[in-house]
């Protein structure tokens, strides 16, 4: 039907064709949707307490009760988002195309590199500034028993796409603990100073007209102190804190630098202490 049709007064219906092209891409690329987040902190235990949950180091149980006292001082959260398809951007380029490069990512895992004003380009918050306390409060419950939701979060609006990337920064993660394997018992104060975790999608996040939930992020306090491996060296911060001789110890950047770093490092670990839940490769969330 449109083979006969010359598109407006210029008479070239392959120029047309592209202005009306060019002019859907500018109306989709400029859509923004609200969406809020699920920032919680949970643990694995099954239970009503989120404050109480035991670990296993080196073949060792040990029991874990968080004090009210702790805080995370949280400074900001912003995610990054790409655009949803290729028509929007996201394809293989020519040189890959005319070399047979594989890409080496998904569009929805690395941010594109884009002016900070394209909407594709921006940081967009959903995290406030904040000093949340009580951080093992029992508010809501989910799959794994008890959780945390902070309650600064905050919607935003997002262009159409999918999730690139997370980001959160704190000012302080402050965390009173007491730590028991039987028959000693060990006080424990840690304190984190200002840092970052960028969190990576596995799966697709999207973004898009009709969505019916908040984006979920997790934040494993319980994970924090389990036993890893690296490379084949286990990592075994509970196991550690027991070879102190001291009932009373803090860590932090000065004090116990070995167990402050294994801290560090859990921190940093890919869907380790943050996550988004259920984002396996091949999984819509």
């Amino acid at each position: 039907m449109f083979s006969q049709c010359t598109f407006g007064s210029v008479g070239n219906s392959e120029e047309e064709k592209l202005v009306i092209l060019q002019n859907l891409i500018f109306f989709n690329n400029n859509q923004t949707i609200s969406v809020g987040t699920n920032l919680r902190s949970y643990d694995d235990q099954a239970d009503d307490f989120l404050n109480q949950f035991s670990l296993i180091s080196n073949g060792n149980t040990f029991n874990i009760t968080v004090q009210t006292s702790s805080y995370i001082h949280w400074e900001t959260g912003t995610y990054r988002i790409n655009p949803p398809n290729q028509t929007l951007g996201v394809s293989t380029t020519g040189s890959e195309r005319s070399h047979g490069v594989a890409k080496t990512h998904t569009p929805y895992t690395v941010p594109l590199d884009l002016p900070a004003d394209d909407l594709y380009g921006k940081f967009y918050p959903f995290l406030a500034t904040s000093v949340v306390s009580n951080i093992t409060q029992f508010n809501i419950t989910m799959e794994t028993g008890a959780s945390f939701l902070y309650p600064n979060t905050r919607s935003a609006n997002l262009p159409l796409g999918v999730v690139a990337i997370a980001n959160v920064s704190w000012e302080e993660i402050y965390i009173q603990m007491t730590v028991n394997r039987a028959p000693d018992t060990k006080t424990v104060t840690i304190l984190i100073p200002q840092g970052n975790k960028q969190i990576t999608p596995k799966c697709k996040i999207p973004i898009k007209n009709g969505r019916s939930g908040n984006i979920e992020i997790l934040v494993s306090l319980s994970a924090l102190f389990q036993d890893r491996t690296v490379s084949g060296t286990p990592i075994r911060f509970l196991n550690d804190l027991f070879l102190l001789g001291d009932t009373t110890v803090v860590i932090s950047k000065v004090s116990n630098v070995n167990l402050y770093n294994i801290l560090q490092q859990n921190l940093q670990a890919e869907d380790i202490t943050f996550s988004f839940p259920g984002c396996f490769p091949g999984v819509e969330r």
